[in-house]
């Protein structure tokens, strides 16, 4: 008898511990997942839309736990490239199209052709968007949030200064600015700093509209696809603008995106060349009802950046085939959606195609209407070249060099920078 209940306690006891162990078991089990981005939830509301969206997948996915670790864009190139020289780094990686050749070639992120090839959803971003996602020829990554870049200017400044219509090409922007600006006004802005992000993106939209492209390739290999003169009347440009019409004021020089944003929203840039992510700061400003956007002017032919950011997996991750499961829920045609009502654009043209995004013609359909006369970077590491647009950029506004010195000097930096890939 004493036998029979000792064994029965034994059997209780194990009933009460069984559930404990499975769940230290199952909790060891559960797979976390490191996520790499910009998307700041606590001032976007794109970004939190976002988070809202990883954290549906945890619910429907409870052996998942997802890391979010936002960062400024600087910070995350190079927390991804300290952290890929040690072989580490995060299951998702948010890249913008410059880093995506960079990445690649440093072995960072991952292959993921076979996978985009068998995937359901596949042709429902424009081949354009997929383009950005490679390196000879092989996948990267899937496009996310897009974005083009459009003149942003103020209509009631313009309507007080007598102005009836934006600027379409360079000397009617130069002419447009000089007559708005005044002693508490730039007419027209822009980014210089040497570590700016931005900056080497407006740079290219000016020399793309001459014509030119960054780079070509001849027999094979890489060289330069504009001209000393092309690139030289770029930096005129740019010195035209604050040495000769007074337009872009000194103390401008050296501004990065940050700057030039909060410029804009204060009252104190009449114009400048943005992004659709400027509309949470139209919401708030005083003057935002007041903000306007058309094509940005050009030289010869119009020209934007198409800028299309790009998820990858790292190279490192222990669960690719879980990060690429995530990455499909939440690049899916519903959550897009969600994720580009505010700050960015959709990659996928079934979301460009809904409603919301036609029937805004400031803040959405203007930026998507100019598609057609985008382009991309091409697929090589651009880090020098990107540095040495702003180098040129600023001896020219610094007055250390004149434009057409600046000019012969960043093409052979890119034609040398060439050669060695």
């Amino acid at each position: 008898m004493k036998m029979k209940r000792w064994m029965l306690s034994i059997l209780f006891l194990g009933s009460l511990l069984l559930p404990l162990a499975f769940g230290t078991i199952f909790a060891a089990d559960k797979i976390t997942l490191e996520v790499w981005h910009v998307h700041n939830a606590a001032n976007s509301r794109d970004g939190a839309a976002m988070e809202e969206v990883y954290r549906e997948y945890e619910k429907a996915h409870p052996g998942i736990k997802i890391n979010l670790n936002a960062m400024t864009y600087a910070d995350l190139r190079q927390k991804a490239l300290v952290a890929g020289q040690a072989g580490q780094g995060p299951d998702v990686l948010h890249m913008l199209v410059e880093w995506v050749a960079e990445f690649a070639k440093a072995g960072i992120i991952t292959d993921i052709t076979n996978w985009v090839d068998e995937w359901e959803d596949e042709d429902k971003f424009p081949e354009s968007t997929w383009q950005v996602t490679r390196v000879d020829g092989r996948c990267y990554g899937i496009p996310s949030v897009a974005s083009t870049r459009l003149l942003l200017y103020r209509e009631d400044l313009f309507k007080k200064a007598g102005i009836k219509a934006p600027p379409k090409t360079w000397s009617e922007l130069r002419a447009v600015a000089k007559k708005l600006a005044s002693n508490n006004m730039a007419g027209f802005a822009f980014c210089s700093a040497t570590t700016a992000i931005r900056g080497p993106q407006e740079f290219l939209v000016f020399l793309w509209s001459t014509g030119a492209e960054l780079v070509k390739k001849e027999n094979g290999k890489y060289v330069p696809g504009f001209t000393v003169e092309q690139v030289q009347s770029v930096f005129q440009l740019y010195y035209d603008l604050i040495f000769v019409d007074k337009a872009v004021p000194l103390y401008t020089r050296g501004w990065e995106w940050q700057n030039l944003d909060q410029a804009f929203e204060a009252g104190t840039v009449a114009m400048c060349q943005n992004g659709s992510w400027m509309l949470y700061r139209a919401e708030r400003a005083k003057t935002g009802k007041m903000w306007k956007t058309a094509p940005f002017p050009y030289s010869k032919v119009p020209a934007t950046y198409l800028e299309v950011k790009v998820e990858g997996i790292g190279a490192f991750s222990k669960y690719k085939k879980e990060a690429w499961d995530l990455l499909k829920f939440v690049y899916n045609k519903e959550n897009m959606a969600r994720i580009t009502k505010y700050d960015n654009l959709p990659s996928r043209s079934d979301v460009m195609n809904l409603p919301f995004y036609t029937s805004d013609p400031v803040w959405k359909k203007a930026f998507m209407e100019v598609i057609p006369t985008g382009h991309t970077v091409p697929p090589i590491p651009l880090t020098p070249i990107l540095r040495a647009s702003m180098e040129g950029v600023q001896e020219v506004i610094y007055e250390r060099m004149k434009p057409a010195e600046a000019a012969k000097v960043f093409y052979d930096k890119v034609a040398e920078y060439l050669k060695t890939l």
